[in-house]
């Protein structure tokens, strides 16, 4: 069900990011993506950073914990147009879902899709009652984070944080 990852060996380096943000301009600017066929996923192109949607950027780069500068991240980049995918698919028995209540100041619930078999995760925020945005994507690396994972499925599946008793998007 998931497209082959995308092949950026042989890209020189200063196109790397305009050869990928085809993928992203293609599934997400000019093409509306939406979850459960109703609410519309957000490429925020209002806000831009280098010409590019900052949500763009958190699909392909991740964070340097020591100097908090966003570098190319070969993992979520090749999987770049799996996202639009998983999105149009969480319902499909590739992809397990579950909601999440954030350690941020605002508390933010947000929805996990996560494709196990393939180590991917996609994270998407609700805005209003039909568009969310989409936070972001990224494989999974470290062994304890699947684990983090697993416990958070099995507690929004069992109920167990009274935070998200009531949280359905569709």
């Amino acid at each position: 069900m998931l497209p082959s990852i995308i092949n950026t060996s042989g890209i020189d380096a200063t196109k790397l990011f305009d050869h990928l943000y085809r993928f992203f301009h293609q599934d997400f600017v000019c093409n509306r993506t939406y979850l459960n066929q109703t609410i519309y996923i957000d490429p925020q192109s209002k806000q831009l950073e280098d010409g590019k949607e900052k949500t763009f950027w958190h699909l392909t780069t991740k964070k340097d914990q020591l100097t908090k500068i966003r570098l190319y991240d070969p993992r979520r980049a090749e999987r770049l147009n799996w996202v639009k995918v998983i999105i149009e698919n969480h319902s499909a028995p590739l992809v397990s879902y579950f909601y999440h209540q954030e350690n941020n100041a605002k508390k933010d619930i947000r929805l996990y899709l996560w494709a196990e078999n393939h180590d991917f995760v996609v994270i998407l925020q609700k805005l209003g009652r039909s568009s969310s945005i989409l936070v972001t994507s990224f494989y999974i690396d470290h062994p304890h984070k699947k684990v983090d994972y697993k416990k958070r499925l099995h507690a929004y599946r069992n109920g167990t944080n009274p935070a998200l008793m009531n949280v359905d998007w569709f």
